[in-house]
């Protein structure tokens, strides 16, 4: 949990700024998930798990941004919600709305590495683990929260993990970089990524500030953007928690394959 320092007026958005970047130290991105997703070309099981998981998860993200703004009473806070809502639709361009674009990528990464063709459906009918539901629920019940200070605190963990989540996300995408036919192709493919580690999540985390600013007027106003806040940091180590454990459950019956093969063939090279 951050600490909250004394602080009054102005000096309060210091103060949200400070709780803000303390996301890069948390378990919500410092976790098994990204060392595993980052460090290593994963077999198709695995590639699977995560694309139905955060498939599952990412598709109420527009949804909370928009909760975000029925439940803010504050009018500027409001505003710079709007803001983001209408980066998530893709500036007003159905092609470019940010879960089309996942959906893009995920269906073409997956049918890449599983060697056949994966439509969107066959993904939505896949049901999501209890913890990523879990997830959904609770950051649902941030965002509809009655008060706003909470709502404001959920959306400041969530604009500020977005950006460093998409970041690690991409460089974990770079593994399968020999999948693509060229450097062309693989880069035409990450829109995706490069939507939000261009402008947008960048723009989304100022925003964010912004509105949270916006309903602190003192340290209790401050200390219950803080409820919203860790409570959403503390929904993501549990979900990225559930997903790899079951990547790795996913991913063993493959490695077992490759093991076997593995000891099979070494007997067979010293024979000839």
């Amino acid at each position: 949990m951050t600490v909250i320092h004394a602080a009054t007026g102005s000096n309060l958005k210091d103060e949200v700024e400070r709780m803000a970047i303390s996301v890069f130290q948390h378990k919500a991105l410092r976790n098994d998930f990204y060392d595993r997703w980052t460090t290593r070309s994963l077999p198709a099981e695995e590639v699977r798990v995560f694309a139905i998981e955060y498939l599952s998860r990412t598709i109420r993200t527009s949804e909370m941004v928009a909760l975000s703004v029925v439940n803010t009473v504050d009018r500027t806070a409001r505003v710079e919600c709007v803001k983001n809502l209408f980066s998530e639709y893709g500036g007003g361009n159905p092609e470019k709305v940010h879960l089309t674009l996942l959906e893009n990528f995920l269906t073409d990464l997956l049918g890449r590495v599983s060697g056949r063709p994966v439509t969107i459906d066959e993904l939505y009918r896949e049901p999501p683990l209890t913890s990523t539901r879990s997830f959904s629920s609770g950051q649902r019940e941030l965002f509809t929260s009655g008060d706003q200070r909470v709502v404001q605190g959920a959306l400041l963990a969530q604009e500020w993990l977005a950006y460093s989540m998409m970041v690690r996300l991409y460089e974990g995408v770079r593994n399968y970089k020999s999948y693509y036919s060229s450097e062309e192709e693989f880069h035409e493919r990450c829109e995706y990524f490069y939507v939000h580690i261009g402008e947008a999540e960048k723009e989304h985390r100022i925003q964010a500030v912004e509105s949270a600013s916006q309903v602190c007027a003192d340290l209790t106003d401050l200390a219950r953007v803080q409820v919203g806040f860790d409570g959403f940091l503390d929904l993501t180590v549990e979900y990225w928690r559930g997903v790899v454990a079951r990547m790795r459950e996913a991913g063993a019956p493959a490695r077992g394959l490759e093991t076997r093969a593995h000891a099979a063939a070494v007997p067979a090279a010293r024979v000839r």
